[in-house]
């Protein structure tokens, strides 16, 4: 822990002595709590809304959305992508303000190869617009794309190369003839990822110990198209298309080992594992917004189908390492996929006396099948297993009516609202119905003309995924073994929080306390079966989260500004449903900066960095990792050209160690992956 702060305050220091007094680049904009620094960067608001613009983020220009979330104030991402904001791995994540089957079960595969300049946009709600869905426990990310307007350029191109074979190239198209608004944009980005995994695990019956290293080569392309129309100067009709397709082959060598209690070696095993994967997504969209006289007034219709499917094939060989004799073969299959419809309709009006009224339906349907087909090799024949064999089946119909009422005393700002909602599902033909009520309350009051004390109450959910309510164990990947549950019961958050944004010259702090209190907690619960290790999701039981959260931003000079952010909060877990005699808790924090300046006016650089502190689970901990980022912009020829130099993880500190500590299991399990990435790019606008 010594080292890693003695290393972020080296790094600042320099950072610090390598600034020169220069002629101010351009003005500070702030609009609608948004702050941009400078003409090139940060990118970061400090606003109630976080917002993320990655193209004036020096560290996330070429980097993943994975990358380009650890910007934003205590929200983290892991080695695999998976995303946890305030403490919860259960944020509700929308594109262009939409649920999409893209970034559910697989989102984490999804994250680490997204090229961050695709959506470009990223803002952070703990207390999102009534319109928005209630799921997600913590709050919601939402990723948008720019859009561009006919000042700007009409073609941008960026090329990039990285370390370790690592390639990327994309374009984006701008045209407005007469009352039309075309926006293309086309991505394409391949990688060579490498992976290890080690974990050790023992119980009565001896230690096993599995090593796995593990190599791909993805290929991503990604591409989508908006077409918007000006019916009249208060109406425009906008389609909308998206797709996106990754594939890859995998070869992963896992080597088991299997002890005694006396520390005895008793078997080994190389079990080769030939992997190739494909995730295909593709969306339509259709919106009309109506604009009435006063801005705050509109009319927004929209329709949304997204499709997700998910492929892979696995060939397993068992060999012994002694001889390279191949002891056993077997294969798995497995598809996926997911149909999601999405229509809303929402209506604002402005009356006289300084209350706004939002109100509308929003109605989604989901239909998903799993598959999963198993082989065995006897005797020069391939037979069915059917023990790892599965055929499921899933739908979800839900159906939202909200409402809201603002009203300004004053002072005072008052927003109360609701969200109304009948879900009903069905698991393999059978079904199950609820209705549910999300309130909301907000009040705003400013203090002079330098900040707002705000207190906020709202009620989300988080709602098992088909996967989740899935009884088949996933054998597909020996690191991560899992099974669903289909008892599993949607988890109900209720959210206080209480904040204060104050302005002050160069200066910005938002410092927020907030409580969470969760019913239904879904988390992984890792058993022992028939000496494999499962992860199930289980419903933990009532627990609470208190917190407190401070960001903030500092520019003592024009060329220099300085973002932090901190996060403390007492994490709590009911482990007495699974047979344990209390609660647990843990004090967990995550502190992060950054840093950027101008080193000539054309020449931006920008150092970040993070650290997070040990992580509680249901069975023992994460233990603290942090990592350090940096980023550097040469902009020539007018800003027509721009050369980009990023690097992440730069010392190789990201290191995911688990530890699992209870009276029938211990285990340590240690994930890695791409010890830095480093790139090289340009961005052509035309």
């Amino acid at each position: 822990m010594k080292l890693n702060l003695s290393l972020f305050t080296f790094l600042f220091s320099l950072s610090c002595l390598t600034i020169t007094a220069q002629s101010p680049v351009d003005t500070t904009l702030s609009l609608q709590n948004v702050t941009v620094q400078g003409k090139h960067f940060s990118g970061l608001s400090r606003g109630e809304i976080q917002r993320l613009s990655i193209e004036n983020n020096l560290s996330s220009i070429t980097g993943t959305t994975a990358e380009a979330f650890r910007q934003l104030p205590s929200l983290i991402t892991d080695i695999e992508g998976g995303v946890a904001y305030r403490g919860s791995n259960h944020a509700g994540m929308l594109v262009n303000s939409i649920p999409y089957g893209l970034l559910e079960e697989y989102n984490g595969d999804v994250l680490i190869q997204l090229p961050a300049l695709f959506f470009n946009h990223i803002s952070l709600s703990a207390f999102p617009f009534v319109e928005y869905i209630p799921d997600g426990d913590a709050g919601v990310l939402n990723l948008s794309s720019t859009a561009f307007s006919s000042f700007e350029s009409p073609l941008q191109v960026i090329v990039g190369v990285g370390l370790q074979e690592r390639y990327n190239a994309g374009t984006v198209i701008n045209l407005h003839p007469g009352k039309l608004h075309i926006t293309g944009k086309y991505n394409y980005r391949k990688e060579y990822r490498k992976r290890s995994f080690k974990k050790t695990t023992t119980n009565v019956a001896g230690t096993t110990e599995m090593d796995n290293n593990a190599s791909a080569r993805p290929d991503v392309h990604l591409a989508d198209l908006s077409i918007g129309y000006d019916l009249t100067p208060q109406d425009t009709v906008t389609v909308y298309g998206l797709y996106h397709l990754m594939q890859y082959d995998r070869y992963g060598g896992i080597n088991n080992t299997k002890k005694n209690p006396e520390g005895e070696t008793v078997n080994k095993i190389l079990r080769h594992r030939f992997n190739s994967q494909r995730q295909e997504a593709y969306a339509t969209e259709a919106r009309w917004n109506h604009q009435f006289n006063n801005p705050q007034e509109q009319l927004n219709v929209t329709f949304n189908y997204n499709n997700f499917s998910y492929d892979e094939d696995n060939n397993f060989k068992n060999e012994k390492p002694e001889t390279g004799v191949i002891l056993a073969q077997d294969k798995l299959f497995v598809g996926h996929t997911k149909n999601n419809y999405y229509f809303s309709t929402s209506y604002h009006k402005l009356f006289s006396n300084r209350l706004l009224l939002k109100g509308g339906y929003t109605g989604r349907f989901r239909d998903e099948s799993y598959t999963a087909e198993a082989f065995d090799l006897k005797e020069d024949t391939w037979l069915p297993n059917q023990q790892k064999s599965n055929d499921y089946s899933f739908n979800r119909f839900t159906n939202m009516l909200f409402a809201s009422i603002e009203k300004k005393f004053r002072k005072l700002t008052v927003e109360s609202g609701i969200q109304g909602e009948h879900q009903k599902q069905t698991i393999n033909g059978s079904n199950h119905s609820n209705i549910h009520l999300y309130p909301r309350l907000r009040l705003s009051y400013p203090t002079r003309n330098t900040g707002e004390l705000t207190l906020k109450y709202v009620q989300r959910v988080n709602r098992p995924s088909g996967m989740d309510l899935n009884p088949f164990i996933d054998m597909s990947d020996a690191t991560y073994i899992r099974q669903g549950n289909p008892d599993l019961k949607n988890e109900y958050t209720h959210t206080l929080e209480a904040s204060y944004r104050m302005d002050v010259s160069n200066i910005r702090l938002l410092p927020s306390i907030y409580y969470r209190n969760r019913r239904n907690r879904i988390m992984d619960v890792v058993t022992k079966q028939n000496e494999q290790t499962i992860w199930k999701r289980e419903n933990i039981g009532h627990t609470q989260t208190v917190g407190l959260e401070l960001s903030g931003s500092y520019s003592p000079i024009n060329p220099l500004s300085i973002g932090l952010s901190a996060n403390i909060y007492n994490d709590e877990i009911d482990g007495r449903l699974m047979g344990y005699n209390e609660k647990k808790s843990l004090v967990c924090w995550d502190i992060k900066g950054n840093i950027n300046f101008s080193l000539t006016p054309t020449t931006d650089m920008q150092i970040d960095g993070f650290y997070i502190s040990d992580q509680l689970t249901p069975q023992g901990k994460i233990k603290s990792r942090y990592s350090i980022n940096a980023g550097i912009s040469q902009h020539l020829l007018d800003d027509k050209l721009r050369i980009h130099l990023s690097m992440q993880n730069i010392f190789n500190s990201l290191a995911e160690t688990t530890i699992i500590n209870t009276e029938q299991m211990q285990m340590t399990q240690i994930r890695n992956r791409d010890p830095r990435v480093a790139w090289i790019s340009l961005i052509v606008q035309l």
